[in-house]
């Protein structure tokens, strides 16, 4: 910042500088045979102010071919004449002798020896003085005289020097906007606070005073109230819950979550999906599911988040598009959606899906309800060539612990990849059946990485029963690193 500001001052010296070479002089360059006298005859001005201008000594000596600058300006019969360029041959306008009528335009050469014209005397200043020029007309007259590179620079500069005005005196105003906000926010907080407290706790008259009426029309007064409702609404349940709901109508700021709703900034609008939601506002559903599919990732969880709420009956109707998208972040959401609504539907209705992320949804939630009568399509999707869908299935079975599929799962075993295997060794773990024990054992003996042997030797000893006799009966055979893995796995505190 400092040094845009140094250039320019810099620059600001130099058309000071330069501004002393104003429009009211001119360059004349000294010939043969010329001397002060004669060059102030040349332009008609005093032989002592061409002394002053150009610093001549007193002996008024000039060079051959030097400059000497020069007032453009003749004086003629005590008026002030500009010129825009004199030159040997320049005409003074004089004035005749009242005894002589001749009125014709000479030079300064052939009236210096004509005795009927009178001249004023040079030895003193011009009569009328030229007004001297305004600083903003030094200005423009230094920027059109520099070169092309120069004006750019000085105009970036001075584009630079006003953005940052410009920029201070916006965040300057913020700054003081946004702290008026906050103290008018800070006074009515604790008010409101109170009253919705009351209201819960019914110490209030049935309806809302028209005194607060009028206060929630400014919308920082009822952006705070709708906060501090919402907040207090999202930890509720039951009568509390609807008790704030009722509030939330009786204080008009239903009409309000709508024009959020239909609001052109897509923060504003997601807000107003979040307000329509817990407010069971199901007017505007239709609005919500144009958005269920949108670009902006979090104007679409809001959405999906929202349509689920607002319609129990058939939550997770928006999953048979095929074309709807769910981040891992919105898989998680919507399953906090279903909780509140504490609507589980059925699964199987999109395990067959062929959008990848309804696919691994529908086997991911089936695992965690335990929707058992799912187990044999979440087995089928064991043979998918998709990676991801292999191991959502491999973790669902695991959680459903049903040891049909033990079988399937140990002969997927030997094709998989280790991130994969370590699943499968997991979820037959979980299902704890005496037929995976001939698994394990195989597994501790042969397997080269040492991840999968510590898993199988912890299946192993999970199973209840003869788990520790095969412990036992292997660690004699067992090379050191197995019998380190065996000693591992029956460490209770690990």
């Amino acid at each position: 910042m400092y040094i845009p500001l140094l250039i320019f001052w810099l620059l600001f010296q130099n058309i000071c500088v330069a501004a002393q070479e104003s429009p009211e002089f001119t360059n004349h360059i000294v010939r043969e045979n010329e001397n002060v006298y004669r060059i102030s005859l040349l332009y008609g001005v005093p032989i002592d102010s061409v002394k002053r201008w150009n610093n001549l000594d007193a002996k008024y000596k000039i060079l051959v071919g030097g400059n000497l600058k020069i007032r453009k300006q003749l004086i003629v019969s005590g008026q002030s004449i500009k010129i825009d360029k004199p030159t040997a041959e320049t005409s003074l306008v004089v004035i005749p002798d009242t005894t002589n009528s001749l009125k014709n335009i000479r030079t300064i050469d052939s009236l210096a020896d004509n005795s009927k014209y009178n001249y004023l005397p040079i030895l003193s200043e011009p009569i009328v003085k030229s007004k001297e020029p305004y600083f903003f007309e030094k200005v423009l007259y230094f920027y059109f005289k520099t070169k092309y590179v120069f004006k750019t620079v000085l105009l970036l500069n001075l584009f630079f020097i006003l953005s940052v005005i410009i920029l201070l005196i916006v965040i300057l105003f913020r700054r003081i906007k946004d702290g008026y906000i906050n103290i008018r926010k800070s006074k009515c907080l604790d008010r409101y606070r109170d009253f919705i407290t009351d209201w819960l706790y019914e110490t209030h008259s049935p309806n809302v005073p028209e005194s607060l009426l009028n206060e929630l029309k400014d919308w920082v007064y009822r952006d705070v109230f709708t906060a501090e409702l919402l907040s207090l609404h999202s930890n509720l349940t039951g009568d509390s819950a609807d008790k704030l709901v009722k509030l939330f109508h009786l204080a008009g700021l239903k009409k309000y979550s709508i024009r959020k709703a239909f609001h052109s900034s897509w923060y504003v609008k997601a807000k107003g999906f979040r307000e329509l939601a817990q407010m069971k506002i199901t007017e505007e559903s239709g609005l919500i599911f144009k958005y269920l599919n949108s670009r902006n990732d979090i104007l679409r969880i809001e959405a999906q988040m929202a349509w689920i709420q607002l319609n129990p009956n058939d939550p997770l109707s928006f999953f048979d598009n095929p074309k709807v998208y769910l981040s891992e972040w919105g898989l998680l959401n919507s399953l906090v959606s279903l909780k509140k609504i504490d609507a589980v539907p059925d699964f199987g209705r999109w395990l067959s899906s062929l959008n990848k992320s309804v696919a691994l949804f529908a086997i991911k939630m089936s695992g965690v309800f335990k929707q058992f009568d799912n187990v044999d399509r979440v087995t089928n999707r064991l043979d998918d060539s998709d990676m991801d869908i292999r191991q959502a299935a491999i973790c669902a079975l695991g959680k459903m612990a049903i040891p049909a599929p033990c079988h399937r799962l140990r002969q997927l075993f030997k094709t998989e990849e280790i991130i994969n295997k370590s699943e499968i060794i997991r979820s037959l773990t979980m299902m704890s059946d005496s037929s995976n024990i001939p698994f394990f054992e195989e597994v501790m003996l042969n397997e080269t990485d040492i991840s999968l042997r510590i898993l199988s030797a912890k299946g192993l000893v999970a199973i209840d029963g003869i788990a520790d006799n095969r412990l036992n009966s292997l660690f004699g055979e067992a090379d050191p690193v197995l019998k380190a893995i065996i000693i591992h796995a029956k460490d209770n505190r690990i």
